[in-house]
């Protein structure tokens, strides 16, 4: 299944249970910048009832991001704008692994809080955002299990690269059809939320 738009329009608890992880941070305190610009509440650029994403400063160059979804659900993310050459990202880690409220304490504390990456491609007029393609992500690794560290338990694949070797293989897989879907657009909340053409 293509997920280009997952991070937009799939529930959160979607994103965060079929997403690969990393263990280590996809930037260093080097790479980080801040930009006022992402600031406030963005909505899906599409009709009906648009998932939100509200950024508010963190605590030290980095952002609270809260997303709520058309059905009232929402989540928290620590989230960090960071720099690799001239291509800006987003690194999410959920502030919450709860998913489940019946859910026994110990399953709760085991829950692995990793590192999701987003390639910011526009941050005005409109933000334009792409998660990466997990389908190919699972496939490449798959086919080349050395290109990159990870772990997979369960069928699940928990990335445990260091940072720089992360960094390297995101810049080697910028191009299309590779690491990251199509783009989706957000537009500030209360203003035309028709896709820019």
């Amino acid at each position: 299944m293509k997920r280009s738009h997952v991070i937009l329009y799939a529930a959160l608890a979607a994103l965060l249970c079929s997403c690969i992880p990393s263990l280590n941070p996809f930037y260093t305190s080097t790479d980080i910048v801040f930009d006022a610009r992402l600031l406030g509440e963005w909505q899906e650029a599409k009709e009906g009832n648009p998932e939100i994403w509200k950024f508010d400063p963190g605590k030290t160059n980095d952002y609270r991001l809260t997303i709520t979804e058309s059905k009232g659900k929402t989540g928290e993310f620590d989230a960090h704008l960071f720099r690799l050459k001239q291509e800006y990202f987003l690194d999410l880690i959920p502030t919450d692994c709860e998913y489940a409220t019946n859910q026994a304490d110990l399953v709760a504390a085991s829950m692995f809080p990793g590192h999701l990456l987003v390639h910011v491609l526009q941050r005005e007029p409109s933000l334009k955002l792409a998660l990466c393609d997990f389908d190919w992500l699972e496939k490449f690794l798959k086919n080349s299990p050395n290109a990159l560290a990870h772990h997979t338990e369960h069928d699940r694949i928990v990335l445990t690269a260091g940072t720089r070797d992360l960094q390297q293989f995101v810049l080697e897989h910028l191009g299309e059809g590779e690491l990251f879907g199509e783009p989706a657009e957000m537009v500030r909340k209360g203003t035309d939320a028709t896709p820019a053409k």
